[in-house]
């Protein structure tokens, strides 16, 4: 009798740790902040800027299941009349329609300002991933924030991943795309 109340006890004890455990485990670990900038090599090629008028985000993404790649980013500033936020999101699946975010479950930063940051990278890992950088902003006296009126999107191709640099627009006329600056980093092999 002895020996079984043990048991049950253990048992008891095991579930309650797994269980206590879940949701930690389903979550994506949070980026980290780094004060090295991203490993990119060799220049391969770099592309004219991309106008995108309506577009409140960018997304990054891989759909390669069998390399490891890493997401760097950081915002590079900006010159706005509103206040900026930028929020970034990751999700286990490929990319969505434009201008469509993943749950709130899946955000996995929110940086108040357009001032300067450092490099944050998400851990090295593989499987298909898509990385959401929604830029918003918010005038003087608004509670709401907004979402961006468009953005500009310059690539430059290397050896090993890619370099974006987005520019958000809080201006409906689209004047200047230099709200909130960020640059992403795709580190992986190319094929």
């Amino acid at each position: 009798m002895k020996r079984r109340t043990i048991f049950y006890r253990a048992v008891v004890v095991v579930i309650t740790a797994l269980l206590m455990a879940i949701p930690f485990a389903t979550q994506a670990p949070a980026q980290t902040p780094n004060p090295n900038s991203p490993p990119l090599r060799n220049i391969v090629q770099g592309y004219e800027p991309v106008f995108m008028a309506g577009a409140s985000a960018y997304s990054v993404f891989t759909t390669d299941t069998a390399s490891a790649h890493q997401v760097w980013y950081r915002i590079s500033g900006g010159d706005a009349l509103f206040r900026q936020r930028l929020r970034v999101y990751q999700e286990n699946a490929g990319p969505r329609p434009q201008n469509q975010l993943p749950p709130d479950s899946a955000r996995r930063q929110e940086l108040l300002s357009n001032d300067p940051t450092g490099w944050f990278m998400f851990p090295a890992t593989t499987g298909i991933s898509t990385y959401y950088f929604d830029g918003d902003h918010r005038s003087r006296g608004s509670q709401e924030w907004q979402d961006a009126f468009g953005l500009k999107v310059q690539r430059t191709r290397y050896a090993n991943g890619n370099l974006y640099e987005l520019g958000f627009e809080d201006q409906e006329s689209l004047d200047d795309f230099n709200d909130i600056e960020i640059q992403v980093v795709i580190l992986q092999p190319q094929p």
